[in-house]
């Protein structure tokens, strides 16, 4: 009876052990299929951009600011991007929240906030957005309805907070980077990340709400209101909540 009893045992332990195997290999497919209907990769256009040195705004040497920019190519690579990304996502996000998360990307209205965001965000779009912001939004706002939906959707979503950490751990690892490409004659180490972020928030952290407040009307202009209030309804989900600061936090990592 006992050796029953043990092989019973050893046979649920068997099935425990595939079953949970499956169940992480489920969930890696899942996230990889999320990673490409919400089209993540284009952030590494993003991240190359605001790592990569102009020539005209520094006054470094022009082999310095060429050496910086290939090591960005180099190795912030769409292959680092993804796998940095999936391994976050896999921590922040459960399979229930990603099953939601690709409803959502899926949907008439996803594909349409997508696409809407995927315009904005493109580095090539800064100049049209830049112009957008001067001429259309500096000469007359939206109506008030409309701006406290757009205040609404930001306060969901915590852009003002993630954008300021996004742009603080670029700053930050820009300076690393030129640091390692040119070290610093006097030869002091450089201070910890955490600590040369918690000074550059607070500068960035003044005038970034409506900097994202004028960036979100933009975006979204072309949304009517009851599409902006569908998609904050879903934002305000924690799947959405979740897979915004896994991003951000991804990016803070990789930065």
């Amino acid at each position: 009876m006992s050796v029953n009893r043990n092989g019973f045992a050893v046979a649920l332990i068997i099935l425990l052990l595939s079953s949970g195997q499956a169940f992480s290999a489920d969930k890696r497919i899942l996230l990889n299929e999320l990673y490409d209907n919400a089209r993540l990769e284009l952030q590494i256009d993003w991240v190359r951009a605001s790592m990569k040195l102009d020539g005209d705004q520094y006054a470094l040497p022009e082999t310095v600011v060429s050496t910086v920019n290939q090591v960005v190519e180099v190795r912030y690579s769409r292959t680092f991007h993804r796998s940095s990304m999936l391994a976050t996502l896999d921590e922040a996000l459960s399979v229930g929240e990603l099953l939601k998360l690709l409803d959502w990307y899926n949907s008439n209205l996803g594909q349409k906030v997508l696409h809407l965001e995927m315009a904005a965000n493109s580095p090539s779009n800064r100049l049209r957005m830049q112009g957008y912001i001067e001429e259309k939004l500096g000469q007359q706002l939206p109506r008030t309805s409309r701006i406290r939906l757009i205040e609404e959707l930001m306060e969901t979503m915590d852009a003002a907070e993630l954008g300021t950490e996004l742009v603080a751990s670029a700053s930050v690892g820009a300076q690393r980077l030129l640091r390692e490409i040119m070290p610093m004659q006097d030869g002091r180490p450089m201070r910890p990340p955490e600590i040369l972020k918690a000074r550059e928030k607070p500068d960035i952290r003044k005038g970034i709400s409506d900097e994202m407040r004028n960036i979100y009307l933009y975006t979204y202009r072309s949304l009517p209101d009851n599409e902006i209030r569908a998609y904050l309804d879903f934002a305000r989900s924690s799947a959405m909540q979740n897979f915004q600061r896994g991003q951000m936090q991804a990016m803070a990592r990789m930065l």
